[in-house]
């Protein structure tokens, strides 16, 4: 706004992290939008068209910058028209993960895509600096070296890392209705063997309910809660809720668990901390950062692991979780979308100086 040049931001879908970006860039300068995928991948030709329409109109309006979250084919047609593009790296489009059928580097032509929009973009904004490069130590789903930095095999555009932030008044704390012995995950469009059923580790979550039958578990957002069948007693699936239900759900649980295969700065995990849950994660890119000391990090991906890292927490006095609880919430504190809203404006101010 305030006669500055309005802004591009493309996306494949409607993601949650995606609206939270165009809301708050919204509050600050003019922001055009395009999302991607349509439909199945036969109608790329016709995305790519309707893509390259939105651009021209994007050109005609004065458009020089070009946010794209994340890498992939939709990040091609704005490098090639000249749009000094600017690549957000989420997570999928930084790894390869075959096992699990997950990750952009794991085949082709995509893996290519990918090689040439992070050598050719004006800036790459990973939401974690481990995005860059990170060792796989955790399953055996995929190669131990990763990060895009790792697959692209040459040198890669400049690089600068810019977290997501999240709006602090949304969540809510309630320590009163708060469930004892209780866990909480968020695996949105998992089904029974998906990629996100394996990713999220909804297949450990289900185990380690089965071992402890004195808790009680809650998986969020999965595709179809009726294709989850002879589940234990004491697991609850849920398909996906709106995020005022979602806060209701995770200020009632004790714990939040993201036992994931790969993840590159986990929404859910950190609203879940906003909202006073102890995190339990496994040993990948960002998340161990994320919590610190206020929950506990499996290093394996297996049944066995998540059990001790959950009984560790719930076994602890009131006191101690309490402690932990607030250790949580001060650790997701800098993150605010106000700050991230900055820091990617930031980035076009920068480029704007050196022009």
């Amino acid at each position: 706004m305030n006669g500055e040049r309005p802004i591009a931001y493309c996306a494949p879908q409607a993601f949650h992290f995606v609206q939270k970006d165009l809301e708050g860039l919204r509050g600050q300068r003019k922001v055009l939008s395009h999302l991607f995928e349509h439909g199945p991948k036969w109608m790329l030709p016709f995305d790519f068209v309707a893509q390259l329409w939105f651009l021209f109109n994007a050109r005609v309006a004065g458009v020089r910058e070009v946010f794209v979250h994340f890498g992939g084919y939709h990040a091609v047609l704005p490098i090639l028209l000249g749009f000094r593009t600017h690549i957000i790296i989420a997570g999928s489009d930084a790894c390869s993960f075959p096992g699990i059928h997950y990750g952009g580097f794991r085949k082709q032509p995509l893996a290519g895509v990918l090689k040439f929009v992070y050598r050719r973009a004006t800036t790459l904004l990973p939401v974690h600096d481990s995005l860059e490069r990170f060792t796989n130590t955790y399953s055996s789903f995929g190669p131990c070296e990763q990060g895009y930095a790792s697959f692209a095999n040459g040198t890669v555009a400049t690089s600068l890392a810019i977290p997501y932030g999240f709006d602090h008044r949304t969540w809510t704390t309630s320590i009163h209705d708060r469930a004892p012995r209780s866990i909480a995950c968020v695996a949105t469009g998992a089904s029974p063997g998906n990629a996100v059923h394996f990713r999220k580790g909804v297949d450990l979550l289900i185990e380690a309910a089965l071992r402890l039958p004195d808790h009680t578990f809650t998986i969020i957002g999965v595709a179809d809660s009726g294709s989850y069948t002879e589940l234990p007693g004491n697991l609850r699936i849920m398909e996906r809720c709106t995020p005022q239900e979602m806060s209701r759900l995770l200020s009632a649980h004790t714990i939040y668990a993201q036992p994931s295969v790969m993840e590159g700065f986990p929404n859910a995990l950190c609203e879940a901390m906003l909202a006073g849950c102890l995190p339990v994660v496994s040993r990948i890119t960002s998340m161990p950062e994320i919590i610190g000391h206020s929950g506990a990090v499996i290093s394996e991906r297996s049944p066995a692991a998540l059990v001790e890292a959950i009984t560790r927490l719930t076994s602890l006095d009131a006191m101690e979780q309490t402690r932990l609880r607030s250790l949580a919430q001060a650790q997701v504190a800098p993150y605010t979308l106000e700050r991230r809203i900055q820091a990617l404006l930031s980035v076009l101010y920068q480029h704007a100086t050196e022009r």
